[in-house]
């Protein structure tokens, strides 16, 4: 059921939820179930020498590090895509006329714009190459 929703954050993370949960499972019954009381003291022992050690490295500057790296690399893809608004405006600024060839030629060359990007963003975005899974489904679009 959760698989199903579209775009869901449960759709990203239940395949490590569930690994987490499966192995805290078997860690949990084997210090239950299957270790004598000299092996639990030395399991608490480790247990109690991970947590002393795991307060030099703060988890807050972890989860800071980390959402500040991928957030830099989501604000440097989003930067490099090319977007065709400015070069559309320069396009109509400069190629001025309003007779029928002229007309036509922005048209194209806005037409090869657009298709440019509809090329990358296909290797992007997976909605957009759901719409256009070959290069006919392009043409037919008309661009």
């Amino acid at each position: 059921i959760l698989i199903s929703f579209e775009g869901s954050i449960w759709k990203y993370v239940i395949y490590d939820l569930s690994v987490w949960c499966v192995l805290y499972a078997l860690i949990s019954a084997s210090y239950r179930l299957g270790m004598g009381p000299t092996q639990r003291e030395i399991f608490e022992d480790i247990c109690a020498f991970f947590y002393t050690y795991s307060e030099y490295i703060p988890m807050t500057f972890m989860l800071g590090f980390y959402v500040s790296t991928v957030f830099s690399r989501w604000w440097d893809i989003f930067n490099n895509v090319g977007w065709i608004d400015t070069p559309a405006l320069l396009i109509a600024s400069c190629i001025t006329g309003r007779d029928e060839p002229t007309r036509i030629l922005r048209r194209n060359l806005v037409r090869y714009l657009v298709l440019t990007q509809a090329l990358v963003f296909r290797d992007v975005s997976a909605c957009v190459r759901k719409r256009f899974p070959t290069m006919n489904h392009l043409v037919t679009a008309g661009y």
